[in-house]
């Protein structure tokens, strides 16, 4: 008995993970990822979910985004997402929806909806795909469901998915009126293989395996093999920070009290993707295959970037 007991739960904790929803054979053709065909008479409409809390360069993209108009972007929700782990501290998701409303009152902006997400993963610790309730999804949700006929949302995760896959899995036919951008993964374009050991990914698998098992659901992603490429320099930001007023010197202060004094370079992640999204010519994508243990479908994937054209639109726009 006390040798069967232990087996009995290693065979629960090994099987508690749910299969692929379809699995297909290994030389079967998977067909394009599809892409949404934006019009051009009304601005895209933009819901940006960001862990903001978690360092430093969600807060530079929230800036660039929300200092200056696009006319062919409607910012309309920033959500707040959980970044749970061993040196975060408790309760991530008020840490990080505290600073978007610190920079949302810095920027006057404030008018902007900006609801709280889930402070917790989706699922279970070994699995499975419950999702969280949170005023984040239940925004995605609705501004999903306001949308209409032909009409897409673009929701933008640059950190857990957590919101986003608990809305669709609220909701599901919000799947095919939404177009997701998210950053996450590692990927040899060489080998085409998949790394899901990364930070984002990590803070909820359950969620990131979800949206690849989406079938209908548009997916671009960001990895960070590609975004790493956008490295800023710490003399030549604060440069530029010293010539923007009270926000440049809110993000000075962020910089310096999460790097510290040895922190003479960044990667801006988050940034990379969302100017990729807003400026697509300084960006490219491929159409991939899912990985093998998820639903077979192709999604696009960010393969390059421009880091010198982003910099210098960056500082054109943020100043």
């Amino acid at each position: 008995m006390r040798t069967l007991l232990p087996l009995l739960l290693l065979t629960f904790l090994c099987t508690c993970a749910p299969p692929p929803e379809k699995a297909v054979e290994k030389d079967e053709v998977v067909p394009a990822a599809p892409r949404h065909e934006w019009p051009r008479e009304a601005p895209i409409k933009l819901i940006l979910d960001s862990d903001t809390a978690n360092e430093i360069d969600d807060l530079f993209a929230i800036a660039y985004l929300v200092t200056e108009g696009y006319p062919d972007f409607e910012l309309i929700g920033l959500s707040s997402a959980q970044w749970f782990h061993v040196w975060s501290g408790d309760r991530t998701v008020y840490q990080s929806q505290k600073l978007n409303e610190e920079l949302l009152e810095l920027t006057g902006r404030t008018d902007l909806p900006h609801p709280l997400g889930s402070d917790i993963i989706m699922g279970k610790p070994w699995g499975d795909y419950d999702p969280r309730d949170s005023p984040a999804a239940q925004f995605i949700i609705e501004e999903a469901m306001a949308l209409n006929g032909g009409e897409k949302l673009a929701v933008m995760c640059i950190g857990a998915t957590t919101n986003l896959a608990s809305a669709i899995a609220l909701k599901p036919e919000i799947k095919d009126r939404i177009v997701a951008y998210t950053l996450g993964f590692r990927y040899d374009f060489d080998g085409h293989f998949w790394n899901k050991d990364e930070f984002n990914i990590r803070r909820d698998l359950n969620a990131a395996n979800y949206l690849l098992n989406a079938e209908g659901l548009e997916l671009h992603i960001m990895p960070t093999s590609v975004a790493i490429k956008y490295t800023w320099d710490r003399g030549e930001t604060f440069g530029h920070l010293a010539k923007a007023g009270k926000l440049g010197a809110y993000l000075r202060a962020r910089w310096e009290k999460i790097g510290g004094q040895d922190a003479k370079q960044w990667t801006m992640w988050d940034v990379a993707l969302l100017q990729a999204f807003l400026q697509p010519e300084q960006a490219s994508e491929i159409s991939v295959r899912t990985p093998p243990e998820n639903t077979q479908r192709s999604v696009w994937m960010y393969d390059d970037i421009d880091a010198e054209g982003m910099l210098e639109d960056f500082w054109g726009r943020v100043r």
